[in-house]
């Protein structure tokens, strides 16, 4: 019998395949499924073991309402020779909703390497609005103010949310991404990152329930720490920013435009040590920022009359080199016929910065109920800030005839290609809290001024604006300056005259708040707080004393001075509660009582010559109100 014929016979005796056989053959196959599913899960549980991912973050709807923060009533024919708008009173009430969704993610790779990051959704926008802004210095004179990024930031502040909702964008801002390495020797933070210490006068993250801005530095980190006995800890770290990169990248720009060099780049190196024990804390953070300008060379633009005179001091390249042919880019540049409007040309004074700060602080707790934090600030060295103050232009036809006193922006530095930087800032906080239900909350600090904001020293840097000591004084830009008007035109003033940021201040508030138990009416309701607090402050230094004729070397320019410094008085109430384990809810209602610093008058010397006096006009209070809900998960 042939070999094919045996198997023929032997498949025909069994019929087939038998029904046993049948059954252990899909009992194998079916372990070597489940086996490999196991060694699957087995695999997948490592991984998923290794590659941890979870976001935490809140959802915060606020709803302001402030009216007359320009502390001025209507008050016709205060604002002398102006007939179009004759009254300080700029407007009244102001109320809006806004919105920011902030979403921080974080991915843990393993136990040495995780990655983080915080991303901003509509961050801050106001309903019925498409764009975010971004913060600005406020000057009493000419109003807002930027410093130019060639000698980079003092921190980021409030970066622009992404691309307008009108243009298609979704308005998302990536704020933060950084990457943490856990090692035996310490832990290194590389990235765009967040930056604080202390109590956040100097270096503040934002993070904090009100918080807006935030410093943000793309920065690499080093911490460490050593355990000491009783529970006592040394912690140590070294940081190095990038606080401006004037630096392209060749691969994506190829080498058609002509490269910044390195040098011009804005570095900042940091250290810190901090020693803590069980109830006190005591450390500093210092560093050094450095740039090496181009000397002389201009940093920003600003605004120049376009009436090539010989003496308008603007750059020797934009010089006008014939005064008859109007369409000469440097003459007429508008070819509008007038040969007295304004011109953006290059401005601004670069030059070397090299600044140095020591940040102290500490916090000690004792008694089981009390708590004191301190934080002190020097800030020095030399700076080329590279800003500019628009000319004005004089072409109304009530001005005619009159000689233009500013033909060319003040730039500074006035005199060289640096300033000289001195600043102290520093802050004290007492906290109490009884088992009772009150606690009680104290802040004081100072703030160094500047009564010349152009002066070849700048002593007035101020706290990071997140730092809140009230809901109007030093929260909302404030005051009305007095008007300077030219010929019937109102051509400088009428700007706030204090920042929302703690500047040129000495200041003190005491707020006690009581929690009421509630739950047993109220259940989904819990540390309900009703409180009341108190705020007033000075100015150690004129808020406003500006020479506008030392400056200009026009005689007929006013010095302008007050010398009140009592900012005022501030009372706010709150009532604030955690509702459904996730929702915070707090609402502030405050009145300003302002002090005569913020009366429009002339302490020094009545202005001659082309300004018009400047007349008394009396500030009046204000009153603001702001509900927050604040969604945490």
């Amino acid at each position: 019998m042939g070999k094919q014929s045996l198997q023929k016979s032997v498949f025909t005796r069994f019929g087939g395949i038998s029904p046993t056989t049948t059954r252990k053959l899909d009992r194998m196959r079916t372990f070597k499924i489940l086996f490999l599913l196991l060694s699957f899960t087995l695999l997948y549980s490592d991984l998923a073991h290794a590659l941890e991912f979870s976001a935490h973050g809140y959802y915060r709807l606020r709803f302001e309402y402030t009216h007359d923060l320009d502390l001025q009533k209507p008050n016709a024919g205060v604002v002398p020779g102006d007939l179009t708008n004759d009254t300080n009173d700029r407007f009244g009430t102001i109320a809006f909703a806004q919105q920011r969704f902030r979403l921080n993610p974080s991915l843990k790779i393993n136990d040495h390497i995780s990655i983080h990051g915080q991303l901003d959704f509509l961050d801050n926008l106001l309903f019925g609005q498409s764009q975010v802004t971004s913060l600005l210095i406020s000057n009493p004179v000419v109003g807002d103010v930027s410093m130019t990024p060639a000698n980079g930031p003092f921190g980021v502040i409030s970066p622009s949310g992404g691309d307008p909702l009108g243009g298609g964008g979704g308005a998302v801002n990536v704020r933060r991404l950084w990457v943490d390495i856990l090692t035996s020797a310490g832990q290194f933070r590389i990235g765009r990152q967040a930056s604080q210490f202390g109590l956040g006068i100097f270096n503040n993250d934002g993070n904090s329930m009100e918080g807006d801005f935030g410093d943000t530095y793309d920065r690499i980190l080093y911490l460490a720490g050593l355990p000491l006995k009783n529970g006592h800890r040394l912690n140590f770290g070294f940081s190095y920013d990038f606080a401006y990169e004037a630096s392209l990248d060749p691969s994506v720009q190829g080498f058609d435009v002509p490269f910044s060099s390195n040098w011009n780049d804005v570095m900042q190196a940091g250290a810190l040590v901090l020693y803590q024990g069980p109830n006190f804390a005591f450390g500093a953070l210092g560093g050094v920022r450095f740039r090496d300008g181009n000397d002389g060379d201009y940093t920003t633009t600003a605004q120049y009359i376009d009436d090539c005179t010989s003496d308008d001091r603007r750059p020797n390249s934009y010089k006008c080199n014939d005064l008859t042919d109007t369409t000469d880019p440097n003459v007429d540049i508008d070819n509008d016929g007038q040969t007295n409007d304004l011109i953006e040309l290059p401005a601004g004074i670069d030059g070397d910065t090299l600044v140095y700060f020591v940040d102290l602080y500490g916090h000690i707790h004792f008694l089981k109920n009390y708590t004191v934090k301190f934080e002190a600030v020097y800030f020095g060295g030399k700076i080329a800030p590279g800003l500019a103050v628009d000319a004005i232009a004089l072409d109304a036809a009530s001005q005619a005839g009159i000689t233009n006193p500013l033909t060319s922006p003040i730039e500074l530095p006035l005199s060289g290609t640096q300033n000289d930087l001195s600043v102290i800032m520093g802050a004290l906080e007492f906290d109490a809290e009884w088992d009772f239900g009150g606690e009680v909350h104290v802040q004081t600090g100072y703030a160094s001024g500047d009564q010349n904001p152009l002066s070849s020293k700048i002593t007035q840097l101020g706290f990071r604006p997140d730092y809140d000591i009230a809901l109007i004084l030093f929260d909302q830009p404030i005051g009305t300056s007095p008007a300077l008007v030219i010929g019937g035109v109102t051509e400088l003033g009428r700007v706030p005259m204090s920042p929302n940021y703690i500047n040129n201040a000495i200041y003190f508030t005491v707020e006690y708040k009581h929690e009421f138990d509630i739950t047993s009416g109220v259940p989904w309701a819990e540390d309900f707080k009703v409180g009341l607090k108190a705020i007033t402050a000075i100015a150690p230094k004129n808020n406003l004393d500006l020479d506008l004729a030392a400056i200009t070397g026009a005689s007929t320019l006013p010095h302008i001075q007050n010398k009140s410094r009592w900012y005022g008085f501030e009372v706010d109430a709150s009532v604030e509660a955690t509702l459904f384990e996730a929702l915070k809810w707090k609402t502030t209602a405050g009145v300003f009582i302002p002090g005569p610093l913020y009366d429009i008058k002339n302490d020094s010397s009545a202005p001659t010559g082309i300004v018009d006096t400047i007349l008394f006009d009396k500030a009046d209070l204000a009153v603001a109100a702001k509900t927050t809900l604040f969604f945490e998960f």
